[in-house]
């Protein structure tokens, strides 16, 4: 084993990233806000563990070079890229980490994440081994970190926390006073907090500087909650420890791969996405009725089975042979919801020699686009079958224009090909279900939508006036949870101010409402949406607009539709900084 740098360049992050989500996470280990990138979600949610990890001093990417620091402008790691030797299939090979850094006592750790099915591989065993040797050798730790151990929860409390952690002017004030007013140990929530000094300050730069506090305990681990298990609001008890207390350190990721949990069936309760289906889920509007009523039955049937049920019972109630339904399940475990399409996953098998596949596939990709006819009379065919014929001492015949024909017509059924064949820059993202769609939005609040409706009701006012119109009603709607940020009511046609009041409502706390309304249960749903869904033209980009959100301006969409080809820069968390806006502090882009 041995470690390289002058001989290895670093990678672009951004290039490799793909189809997957990447972005920048402000780093504030230093004291100064250092932009991390990453390049998937994992990456994502360990530079964040490592961010809040009270014995990691400072860390950095070990896998990017001069090139990609100077083009994105950032500060050169000293290590970079860290390039770790090892050997795989008697070949050497070099491995760059993704990251690599320096505990509080002095020695180094270097830290990988990545889905666990890929990380059994081969390959990247071997890549652990070495490293774990490496960071063993120097007195350090090897972690690994995949989709189990770094928790969603966790991630979005430290989401959380971590968009709060901006300064700004009437900081330092106010955390003084809430450290006079909130001891150390006692056990408050946030909202029980505000009240005592609202008096003094005003209440949404109290709750700013309180976050702050509670941001900055977190990464001192001096934050006494459980982020695995309990969610991070203005209502949960949460209790700070002095600074000279020892730090609570988080559980550490392990340095090798966890064995595989137990894969027996439990019974579903709720519907949500199961972890035994492998893939994407299948947009079953594309398939014409029948086939589309069928696809909805053989799914229903295989979640029954994996979610607990016997075969003979779930085949009864389906109408499905159990034989059928059998199969149904095996294939819907390895290769994901396509298996329950009427013949998606089928294909026949070619009689066509591999040799002969590999040239009309080579041929197919030429830049020239030869024809169908221009491939099977091609020289290189001819070649082919004059190899074959004396390996194999018997004649050769070339395939059949109808076995050419179904060839090109299998390739061109595969989009990485297409595009490579049209000159395409990137693969184009094949179409996916709206769940798939809802689970790729990174967090609440992002993404919303205004649903307008108009409701014939008898209405009374306070005064005893009768209103016998039509009531025109608009909510904006988040597209991730479903959750209602914002509702307007207006006896007449919505205007623009009606709308500027809905963003406002879904910019505030919503606890004045509740009280002026008498409702029984608290409305904890606001913040402010980077995009909107909706079909009004311009009106969420008016000059009112802009007033209302001065620093960070909404995104607009015209057509509610078409949404899964829009890439942005946008924000994933919020930190209450005036009477109508949110600061943006986490930043991410959506790749298509």
């Amino acid at each position: 084993m041995r470690m390289v740098t002058p001989a290895v360049e670093g990678i672009d992050l951004f290039k490799i990233a793909g189809r997957s989500i990447a972005g920048w996470m402000p780093s504030l280990k230093t004291g100064t806000a250092v932009r991390q990138p990453f390049c998937s979600q994992l990456e994502e949610r360990l530079l964040l563990w490592l961010e809040y990890h009270p014995q990691v001093q400072s860390y950095a990417r070990g896998d990017i070079g001069q090139a990609f620091a100077t083009a994105y402008r950032l500060p050169m790691p000293k290590h970079a890229p860290f390039a770790i030797g090892y050997v795989f299939e008697d070949q050497p090979h070099d491995y760059l980490p993704d990251v690599v850094g320096t505990l509080t006592n002095g020695t180094l750790f270097i830290a990988e994440a990545g889905m666990e099915d890929d990380k059994r591989s081969d390959r990247n065993l071997a890549k652990a081994e070495a490293a774990r040797r490496l960071a063993h050798l120097q007195r350090g730790v090897f972690w690994i970190g995949t989709e189990r151990t770094l928790t969603r929860q966790r991630h979005y409390n430290l989401v959380f926390v971590h968009a709060r952690r901006k300064t700004f002017p009437a900081f330092a004030d106010i955390a003084a006073a809430v450290h006079e007013v909130w001891p150390w140990g006692e056990v408050a929530a946030v909202c029980e907090v505000v009240s005592r000094l609202e008096h003094k300050f005003p209440a949404n730069l109290v709750e700013a500087a309180i976050w702050k506090v509670v941001g900055d305990s977190a990464a001192q681990g001096h934050l006494l909650v459980d982020l695995e298990q309990c969610t991070l609001d203005r209502i949960l008890p949460l209790a700070l420890l002095p600074p000279d207390a020892p730090p609570v350190v988080p559980a550490p990721l392990p340095d090798t791969l966890l064995p595989a949990p137990d894969a027996s069936p439990t019974a579903a309760i709720a519907r949500a996405p199961s972890g035994l289906m492998p893939g994407a889920t299948f947009d079953a509007t594309t398939l014409l009725s029948p086939q589309r009523e069928q696809f909805h039955r053989n799914l229903r049937a295989v979640e029954l089975v994996l979610g607990g049920a016997t075969q003979t019972s779930v085949a009864a109630k389906e109408g499905i042979p159990r034989s059928t339904l059998g199969r149904l399940v095996r294939r819907t475990r390895e290769r994901g919801q396509i298996a329950c399409v009427p013949h998606g996953s089928y294909v026949r098998q070619t009689t066509l020699h591999p040799a002969f596949q590999a040239c009309i596939r080579r041929l197919y990709l030429l830049p020239t686009r030869l024809s169908m006819t221009a491939i099977r009379e091609h020289l290189e065919m001819h070649q082919v079958a004059t190899r074959l014929a004396q390996e194999t001492g018997r004649p050769v015949t070339l395939p059949s224009y109808k076995q050419v024909r179904t060839a090109v017509q299998r390739l061109k059924m595969e989009p990485d090909l297409v595009a490579m064949r049209e000159g395409a820059p990137s693969v184009p993202r094949a179409r996916e279900s709206a769940e798939s769609f809802v689970l790729a939005i990174p967090a609440p609040a992002l993404l919303t939508q205004v649903d307008e409706h108009t409701m014939e009701l008898y209405v009374v006012t306070p005064d005893g006036t009768t209103v016998a119109s039509r009531v025109h009603a608009a909510v904006l709607v988040c597209v991730k949870t479903a959750a209602i940020l914002g509702a307007v009511l207006a006896l007449g046609p919505l205007k623009e101010e009606d709308y500027m009041r809905l963003v406002k409502q879904a910019l505030e706390p919503k606890e004045h409402l509740v009280g002026l309304a008498g409702c029984q249960h608290t409305w904890p749903c606001f913040g402010k949406p980077a995009i909107v869904l909706h079909d009004r033209g311009k009106i969420f980009t008016s000059e009112r607009a802009r007033q209302t959100s001065p620093q960070h301006p909404l995104h607009q969409c015209g057509n509610k539709a078409t949404v899964c080809r829009t890439e942005v820069a946008s924000c994933i968390a919020y930190q209450r900084r005036g009477q109508s806006y949110l600061q943006p502090l986490v930043y991410m882009r959506i790749v298509s």
